[in-house]
């Protein structure tokens, strides 16, 4: 299968691929590379990235000194055949500058907005959203088809439907607004407690909006929406 998309999908024809780098955990573009035909190949037999070095004329494995290796989890093509996008699990900075991301430095902000961009190192913390996005709609589709994952609380939800899941989050809610309350009456412990029960309220959110078939990046495109109305 690798050797036929190699071969067929990705058009080597005018040369070497332009080839993206996005991290898995954070979405953040790492890198921008190149790929010829049997730097990919390498890369598909090894799940490692290999690239092509315009200026050693030559493959290379990334991180092949430096040991920041990439571990590749996907492979996307664009609708032309012509470029792609490696989705890596990085085991260092990307950058030989030792930044997370190739890309840091800013050049021009058009909009005028106050935002960071001038280091985008990417927090690898809000990734977890993302796949947990994606683990929890993948159950949802196990469950539809009647493939029910052994001690998964996420299938159990899904299968006993929209009211049990709203139940749920109704409950965790309540608890996430006692142990606020706790931690404001100077209870010992109770910052541990707020940070356990908002992770079950926006876990069991998830799965809400899993089982609706809404994405989290339409409530993030929401949330942007009227943060752009606001500076107006």
């Amino acid at each position: 299968m690798e050797q036929d998309f190699v071969k067929k999908k990705i058009d080597f024809s005018k040369g070497l691929i332009p080839t993206i780098v996005l991290d898995r955990a954070t979405g953040k573009v790492l890198m921008l590379a190149f790929s010829s035909p049997e730097s990919l190949k390498l890369t598909f037999e090894k799940k490692l990235a290999h690239f092509f070095s315009r200026e050693r004329q030559k493959i290379w494995l990334k991180g092949e000194q430096s040991g920041n290796i990439m571990k590749v989890s996907h492979i996307f093509s664009d609708c032309d055949s012509d470029s792609l996008i490696f989705i890596v699990e990085p085991q260092g900075p990307a950058c030989h500058t030792g930044e997370r991301s190739c890309f840091f430095d800013k050049v021009q902000n058009f909009d005028g907005e106050n935002i960071e961009v001038q280091r985008l190192n990417g927090n690898p913390y809000y990734g977890i959203l993302s796949e947990l996005e994606d683990i929890l709609n993948e159950r949802k589709d196990r469950v539809l088809q009647g493939n029910l994952p052994e001690r998964s609380y996420s299938s159990r939800l899904f299968v006993e439907g929209l009211t049990k899941i709203t139940e749920k989050i109704r409950e965790e809610t309540e608890e996430l607004i006692k142990a606020s309350l706790d931690r404001k009456l100077g209870k010992v412990g109770e910052k541990n407690s707020v940070i356990w029960e908002c992770a079950d309220v926006i876990f069991h959110i998830l799965v809400l909006l899993a089982e609706l078939g809404v994405s989290f990046e339409d409530i993030l495109q929401e949330l942007l929406s009227r943060r752009r109305e606001k500076a107006k």
